[in-house]
């Protein structure tokens, strides 16, 4: 071998030498030295790690199973939802409602009061609910479609239907076999809450109607034994639609039937003055038109009592009476203010 040919055969040897030195270098973590080969491998601090491709993704690590918060272990398999509040974590029933009558306002009022003391105008509502209880609970019930619905009204306002309407309620509710449910009904212009001295804004009968309360919402237990309650609740301008409704006729079917013991009277605006009150008339058994004295004409009674079911028990209380009480020809006459 020439001279030449060996200086090739030994520069071809180093790179071979060179390349190997490359291939056998290796990473080491951030901040640790490379190692060389060519120093005794057994003597290095740490143990290289050998940079690794592969064609496909890394392998799947095992996980250890999340931890599921406590109210959300027990998942419905059907719908993917969260079970609802168990029975024991519903909201309690709501107790019954109760509203506070003022009796002492009623006292100076001069009206019907649960005091045992005598008074007069105490005396006359005596004689007034006798003929009503005695057709709805007597031998003449069996002739009146819902004979213990009474609807007390008068032709015009300002004649005392609602001084008549919760005397006789209280009148009622001090029999001893008897339960009295007093309804607002004259959604127009509701005087109730305000004879009885109980605040106003509490759900009645227009908040069931439109659907906005149920009975249980609207029906109030009150300070007087056997009274309950029902307010007229919130105006609404198609009040009369929402009486003459189905949902009207079948409330007014349970007032009358679900409590044999039960009489439920109805205030309602003037019948010269609402066609709701007309419309009340065909649902309810008894009607009471209250006549103040020397104010209402023959002529006027007699329009207003057109627009009455002939079929119904009419009786009259005239009211503002300066006579001693008195029957005559159906009228009852009562000294009130």
């Amino acid at each position: 071998m020439s001279t030449i040919e060996k200086a090739l055969e030994k520069q071809r040897q180093l790179e071979r030498e060179k390349s190997l030195q490359q291939d056998q270098q290796v990473e080491l973590p951030t901040g640790e030295e490379k190692i060389d080969t060519d120093g005794p491998i057994a003597e290095a601090p740490l143990k290289p790690k050998l940079k690794t491709h592969r064609s496909g993704p890394p392998p799947l690590q095992p996980m250890s199973e999340p931890e599921v918060p406590a109210d959300t272990q027990n998942i419905d398999a059907a719908s993917g939802m969260a079970p609802g509040p168990s029975v024991k974590d519903a909201p309690p029933s709501r107790p019954d409602q109760q509203v506070e009558i003022d009796i002492e306002r009623l006292e100076s009022l001069g009206m019907v009061t649960p005091n045992e003391s005598f008074t007069h105008i105490k005396e006359e509502y005596r004689y007034i609910k006798r003929p009503l209880l005695n057709n709805a609970f007597g031998a003449g019930a069996a002739t009146l479609t819902r004979p213990n619905l009474v609807l007390v009204s008068s032709s015009f306002s300002g004649e005392g239907k609602t001084y008549t309407t919760v005397n006789l309620a209280i009148s009622m509710a001090l029999e001893e076999d008897r339960k009295v449910l007093l309804v607002d009904a004259d959604v127009i212009k509701p005087h109730i809450c305000e004879r009885l001295g109980i605040p106003d804004g509490e759900l009645g009968l227009m908040d069931y109607l439109t659907g906005n309360a149920e009975v249980e919402d609207i029906m109030f237990n009150t300070n007087i034994p056997n009274l309950k309650l029902i307010t007229a609740g919130r105006r609404h301008h198609h009040s009369n639609e929402y009486i003459a409704s189905e949902k009207m006729k079948r409330f007014m079917d349970e007032l009358s039937a679900r409590y044999p013991d039960r009489i439920v009277i109805f205030d309602t605006s003037p019948l010269l003055g609402a066609s709701e009150t007309n419309v009340l008339a065909q649902m309810t058994g008894q009607a009471v038109v209250v006549v103040e004295e020397e104010r209402t004409t023959h002529a006027q009674l007699q329009q207003a009592l057109s627009l009455l079911d002939p079929n119904m028990a009419i009786g009259l209380v005239l009211n503002k009476s300066k006579s001693r009480r008195r029957e005559y020809y159906g009228y009852y006459y009562a000294s009130s203010s």
